[in-house]
């Protein structure tokens, strides 16, 4: 009997080619995602990219922030 053995290589003997095919559609559909992401195009299916926000949104938040930092700091003064 060979040093790595006859019996775990047969049911799969075959099919072996099927794993590194696996692996590397999943590397080109990454290597994909990063390019498209670092390029500048709008992220890749659910992801979104930066500019998706308009400013007013951003600012709108920056003063719900603030209201809400306010209130934190006016229930401290009376605790």
């Amino acid at each position: 009997m060979p040093f790595w053995g006859a019996y775990w290589a047969q049911p799969w003997g075959g099919f072996w080619w099927i794993f590194p095919l696996i692996g590397m559609v999943i590397m080109v559909v990454m290597v994909f995602a990063c390019l498209r992401m670092m390029g500048g195009m709008w992220g890749f299916g659910c992801m979104g990219g930066h500019g998706s926000h308009s400013g007013g949104d951003v600012e709108t938040l920056r003063r719900e922030i603030q209201e809400l930092k306010e209130e934190l700091r006016k229930l401290r003064e009376r605790s």
